[in-house]
């Protein structure tokens, strides 16, 4: 029995045929990476038609256990009119959550994404994942096929949460997902593409070539960055930094290096919270202004009632009634007048009091908004710290058919392994990508991948690539 089984089923998800064996296969399976596929048939192959239609995908399993699902994004045929060959790409499902864009208020029309910023997602990190594909991928975008399963809260809390306007999910969900401890996964399972999380395990056995579980081992390591200095929102003498150290790192490694990071979405809330708080400040001091003015009219208002009193005592006792009916008329005109300044008055001072109130309240709300905005900055500054940490990247040349295996009761893509690389050396990386070739119908010759290898020109470069391009699409969310 094929350790490989190949089905090709329809843009639908609808089982269409298998391929029994391939001229050529080779999968690349990542961990919270898009999975890829290639593989070549002859071209006179029964299932070409299949292979050919829009929309073919193919699901693959490996001894038994699934390995890779997804679309053929491209094909390639070679003839030279008497034989040739037909060659697919596949990319796996977990492509979908680079194609989902993550809206500020996913729940209403596009016309209304004007009325929030940034959508924040905030808890454990897988409640946070199925969340925004729930919203986005499933509810708003109906991507045809797509599901999540039920959510079991795993995963650690994600320091400050994630942000998204437009962005794609992966942006923003990887490292923040992965540094909390999951893997991300899609997966066709009938005619569902079914989004779900795992919790990666550590290989209980150290590896080694002396130790025959190896047949070699290649490892990398680049020297890191200490300090992060992170740029908030703002600009020129108004934008906010932050600094982080890691000590232990400076002293470690003897060095003292820094990075720069460019974190403008950080604090959109805290400085629209400071200018309305500037606003209710100014609305105060005006509503203190009228106040005075309404106080002083009242007064002035009294103090022409008390003189038209007077007048009215003195007409009186004069007994000039002609003078005394004047003098009553402009008494009762004072009291009139009293009376609406009275008014006036205890309306400016319910309007002071009531922007009073609204300026403590928003004023109170400043140190915790402030707390939130640094926490979120230096979150950002803690990934660059990762980000730009110390490098080890091992290359594993399986042993055979000893204990390390891919696939069941073996070693999955996420997984964390200690490797042996010389003696009282050992590093523990997790296993970025693995690699899986047809070798015969009963053999396929793995190459599995660990930490960051930077001996490789061509990942750099992309990974460089793929960094630049994200900013870029950061920056045109704005």
């Amino acid at each position: 029995m094929s350790v490989f089984r190949i089905a090709v089923y329809d843009k639908n998800r609808v089982f269409k045929c298998q391929i029994g064996a391939p001229e050529s296969l080779e999968v690349t399976v990542r961990h919270n990476l898009v999975s890829t596929l290639k593989m070549t048939v002859p071209l006179g192959h029964d299932r070409l038609p299949e292979l050919m239609a829009d929309g073919a995908r193919l699901k693959v399993s490996f001894k038994g256990e699934h390995l890779i699902s997804g679309p053929i994004v491209s094909d390639e045929l070679d003839t030279d009119g008497v034989s040739g060959s037909y060659t697919v790409s596949v990319e796996d499902d977990f492509r979908v959550l680079r194609e989902i864009l993550g809206w500020p208020v996913p729940w209403e029309p596009i016309s209304n994404q004007g009325s929030r910023e940034y959508k924040y997602y905030t808890t454990n990190a897988e409640s946070i994942v199925k969340a925004a594909v729930t919203e986005n991928g499933v509810t708003r975008l109906s991507v045809p096929g797509l599901t999540v399963a039920p959510n079991l809260n795993r995963g650690a809390v994600v320091p400050g949460g994630v942000a998204f306007r437009m962005h794609p999910l992966a942006d923003i969900l990887f490292p923040a997902v992965e540094d909390a401890g999951l893997g991300v996964t899609v997966k066709q399972e009938g005619s569902s593409l079914v989004l779900d999380v795992h919790e990666p395990v550590t290989f209980p056995r150290t590896l080694s070539v002396k130790g025959r579980t190896l047949q070699r081992t290649t490892m990398t390591r680049t020297r890191p960055a200490s300090r992060t200095v992170v740029g908030g929102s703002g600009e020129g003498k108004a934008r906010y930094f932050r600094a982080l150290t890691d000590a232990a790192r400076e002293t470690a490694y003897g060095l003292r290096a820094e990075v720069f990071v460019d974190d403008r979405q950080a604090g959109t809330d805290y400085l629209a919270l400071v200018k309305d708080v500037a606003d209710a400040n100014a609305a105060l001091k005006e509503a203190n202004v009228e106040l005075k003015e309404a106080d002083r009219a009242l007064d002035s208002a009294k103090n022409a009632q008390s003189n038209a009193d007077m007048a009215f005592d003195l007409a009186q006792n004069s007994g000039n009634v002609a003078a005394t009916n004047k003098a009553q008329t402009k008494l009762f005109a004072a009291n009139d007048k009293v009376t609406a300044r009275t008014t006036d008055y205890n309306a400016a001072l319910a309007d002071r009091n009531a922007k009073q109130t609204a300026y403590n309240n928003l004023n109170a709300q400043l140190p915790a908004a402030l707390a939130t905005y640094q926490a979120t900055m230096d979150d950002s500054g803690t990934k660059a710290l990762v980000e730009n940490g110390p490098k080890h990247g091992v290359s594993l040349t399986l042993a055979g058919t000893g204990i390390f295996q891919y696939g069941p009761g073996g070693f999955h893509v996420g997984d964390r392994v200690p490797v042996k690389v010389a003696d009282g050396v050992v590093v523990t990386e997790v296993i970025r990508e693995c690699t899986l070739k047809w070798v015969s119908p009963t053999y396929a010759q793995v190459e599995p991948v660990a930490g960051e290898l930077t001996n490789q020109p061509e990942r750099t470069t992309a990974k460089r690539i793929a960094a630049l391009a994200k900013g870029q699409r950061d920056l045109g969310a704005r």
